[in-house]
């Protein structure tokens, strides 16, 4: 035990001794007068700066950076493309929030429809023939006519819903988003 202490001390003395000398062999030439082989010196030299001595001048980057931003920013106000996208977005997710809570609506209404018939026919007073409603039903919401109600009817009716919709708008794309992102928060 005693034989490893040793060891451990003298590994953190020769690795504090040997990272200054690396230090100093990576900063400095040695001779520790700042001659040519000083790599700070290399350093800010190879950086450009409006002042001509070599070092990093924050304001013209700033300044540059805000110019170019600031011409970015005023062709696309120019072009209109942000008013239509942030109406187009807007519209879309309007309808995607109030066709969700329709949606959820008209669920509360036919499940309570459904189980005041249920309740009907157990107590007698009338008689569903369940084979013809579920076939009547799944005639409605086969919309793509191939005989059974899948993925592929979805997809239809979401593309049927967002044509109807975004129809005459100047951003369909943006109302898409919309209307996804209103269905989700929905």
């Amino acid at each position: 035990a005693e034989f490893i202490g040793r060891q451990a001390i003298l590994s953190v003395v020769i690795g504090t001794f040997s990272s200054g000398a690396a230090a100093v062999a990576l900063c400095d030439d040695g001779k520790g007068d700042g001659g040519e082989d000083d790599i700070m010196k290399k350093l800010k030299s190879m950086i450009p700066s409006s002042d001509g001595d070599g070092g990093f001048d924050v304001n013209s980057m700033v300044d540059k950076v805000a110019t170019e931003v600031g011409s970015k920013v005023a062709e696309a106000i120019e072009t209109g493309v942000p008013t239509q996208l942030s109406y187009g977005f807007m519209s879309g997710f309007c309808s995607g929030y109030a066709l969700k809570k329709v949606g959820k609506a008209a669920a509360v209404v036919l499940g309570v429809g459904f189980m005041a018939l249920q309740t009907l026919s157990y107590s007698g007073y009338v008689d569903v023939d369940h084979g013809k409603l579920k076939k009547d039903i799944e005639g409605m919401m086969d919309l793509n006519k191939d005989g059974k109600v899948d993925k592929d009817d979805l997809d239809k009716a979401s593309e049927n819903i967002l044509e109807v919709l975004q129809f005459g708008l100047p951003a369909g794309a943006g109302f898409g988003a919309g209307f996804v992102f209103g269905l989700k928060q929905g």
